[in-house]
């Protein structure tokens, strides 16, 4: 629908898609099927922005405490420099050099499907 608006006005106006890794509750294997989907739709990620705490938000008392403020249950973060950059490098599948550690992670995952389709 966006490219056929694009054209039926004669514009050259790129869809620059908003991704955001390592939110909290999410996992490697979350961040690599959503690198998935973004494939699947067409898309070659150029830029994905790693989750950055916002005052006032869920997310953030997510972050800081471990724990959901409306359920109480705990809720994973990463919060290390290189849990995040691995959380991140799934949507680079296309870059030579995360090939191989995307394949490590999915196969040591047990997700020989995800790994087909970030082939």
């Amino acid at each position: 629908m966006y490219d056929a608006a694009n054209q039926k006005f004669g514009m050259n106006q790129p869809l620059i898609p908003y991704f955001i890794s390592s939110h909290p509750g999410c996992k490697e294997e979350d961040m690599a099927d959503l690198a998935a989907e973004t494939k699947d739709m067409g898309f070659r990620l150029e830029q994905v922005q790693d989750f950055t705490p916002t005052p006032m938000t869920v997310a953030t008392v997510i972050y800081y405490s471990g724990v959901h403020p409306y359920t109480l249950r705990p809720v994973h973060a990463v919060t290390t420099k290189e849990e995040k950059m691995n959380q991140h490098r799934f949507f680079f599948w296309y870059k030579k050099e995360n090939r191989s550690w995307i394949k490590d992670k999915l196969l040591k995952a047990n997700r020989k499907d995800l790994l087909d389709r970030l082939s």
